[in-house]
């Protein structure tokens, strides 16, 4: 029976996913370059552009948010120019660093402003994506040098999630919306 006591989700989200050729040439830098933790230390997320961001989220909050994931399918796919490759902190674990590319959000503001239009203060604008996680200081200037090469990122699909950014906490993307509709 469907008779829990809760009727919210702890956080539910839309991010866009980089193309699987991206992903792989990310994967390939973090396995040379990378101290990535253990899977099972919550570290095991997928790289995203953030779009939503809701806690506490409510049953009526995962319609409108899927109602959105079809409608996002217009912007598919999303390339972002690169600016400039960065250092990032991670906030929740202090010392510990990733490599970022900025790309700037003069490039995703209509894109924001269609989501801000549909959910309000549940958007989010973000000017850049992790692409390289746990990057120690000895590495840092060598990731960034080998992705002077990458003048742009490529986001082909839009993943709606619940409290986790992997595919295990995928409740909908928006190609699978797509490839239903032809």
């Amino acid at each position: 029976m469907l008779e829990l006591s809760s009727n919210t989700i702890k956080v539910l989200g839309i991010f866009g996913r980089l193309s699987q050729e991206q992903e792989g040439y990310f994967d390939a830098l973090e396995k040379k370059y990378s101290n990535k933790p253990n899977p099972n230390l919550r570290y095991d997320i997928f790289r995203h552009l953030t779009l939503t961001f809701i806690r506490d989220a409510s049953i009526r909050d995962v319609r409108e948010e899927l109602d959105l994931l079809y409608d996002l399918g217009l912007f598919l796919p999303v390339k972002l120019r690169a600016k400039k490759t960065f250092v990032k902190d991670e906030v929740t674990m202090p010392g510990t660093e990733h490599i970022a590319i900025e790309f700037g959000l003069e490039q995703t503001k209509e894109l924001v402003a269609f989501v801000r239009n549909r959910v309000g203060d549940n958007t989010v604008a973000t000017p850049y994506t992790k692409v390289v996680w746990f990057v120690p200081k000895d590495y840092q200037q060598a990731v960034i040098d080998e992705l002077s090469n990458c003048k742009e990122l490529v986001f082909t699909d839009f993943y709606l999630v619940s409290n986790k950014q992997n595919d295990a906490n995928t409740i909908y993307t928006t190609n699978r919306f797509l490839s239903r509709k032809k």
